[in-house]
């Protein structure tokens, strides 16, 4: 028998209680980022001529969204759930961008190094 009164420390945790709605997220990503891909991609006119812009966007988007469907469908994890589809839908509206720029930096640069020919 021991002298300790002292009383247990329960460690502190998030509620493991299931949340309702934990499918509202990963559904509006899985809708919301091709349709926002196809867009940016067809104001770039990207069908035709960079067809990668849209197939690259596509992909990253539905690799940062594809992992919410499977998170722990509780109210701990609706926070990374959100965090996940909302990067997948930037991905999704940012990338033609951000490969256009990276391009057009990367040709000037070589351009005014003298690597290439103009």
């Amino acid at each position: 028998m021991s002298n300790d009164v002292r009383t247990p420390v329960v460690p502190l945790s998030a509620p493991t209680e299931p949340e309702p709605r934990w499918w509202a997220a990963p559904l509006t990503g899985t809708v919301l980022a091709p349709a926002l891909a196809v867009a940016v991609s067809s104001m770039e006119n990207a069908f035709a001529d960079r067809a990668f812009l849209l197939t690259g966007g596509l992909l990253i988007s539905y690799a940062l969204v594809l992992p919410s469907w499977f998170l722990a469908r509780t109210h701990a994890r609706s926070r990374r759930r959100n965090g996940l589809v909302l990067a997948g839908c930037m991905a999704a509206a940012f990338f033609p961008a951000v490969v256009s720029t990276l391009g057009w930096t990367l040709f000037l640069v070589m351009l005014f190094t003298g690597h290439i020919d103009g």
